[in-house]
């Protein structure tokens, strides 16, 4: 596949997966479209892969929608497309499940997936229109694939 000048838009970009999603599509010379909610971490990174690509740098909460769309339409209107998206952004608290605060789980759900779901419903229809489309990438936890007395014991293996 050809990258150069496409456009990347990869939340959670600030750290971790989406850090080196952004660090490979920047060598690739893809225009990037990085939003992360830690603006001094998310800094760093912008000023690291400035110097090898366009960035455009975008601080915003995954868990509040309005900001999903308005990091959609700073995209837009910086590239005018969007040609692959990255929902990388993710939280976890840890602790036993049954211990977990409602409003934890409520972060944690509206961080880990409504998240994805914010920006699929304001960029599927964007790329339906592009010629070429585009491709989504969405990265979900490892948790997801455990039970919970999994997650337990990889957090207190005394318990076997």
């Amino acid at each position: 596949m050809e990258f150069e000048g496409k456009v990347a838009l990869i939340t959670g970009a600030a750290h971790g997966f989406g850090e080196a999603i952004a660090t490979q599509a920047a060598a690739q010379k893809m225009k990037l479209a990085l939003l992360d909610q830690d603006q001094e971490a998310l800094g760093q990174v912008v000023k690291k892969l400035k110097q090898s690509t366009d960035v455009l740098e975008i601080v915003a909460d995954v868990t509040e929608e309005e900001q999903v769309y308005a990091a959609v339409d700073k995209t837009m209107t910086a590239y005018g497309q969007i040609d692959l998206l990255v929902n990388d952004a993710g939280v976890a608290v840890p602790g036993p499940i049954w211990e977990l605060p409602t409003r934890d789980w409520e972060w944690i759900l509206h961080a880990d997936l409504m998240s994805q779901v914010y920006a699929l419903r304001k960029v599927i229809p964007i790329m339906m229109k592009q010629e070429n489309g585009g491709d989504i990438l969405n990265v979900a936890s490892a948790a997801g694939l455990l039970t919970a007395r999994e997650c337990l014991l990889t957090m207190q293996p005394n318990l076997r």
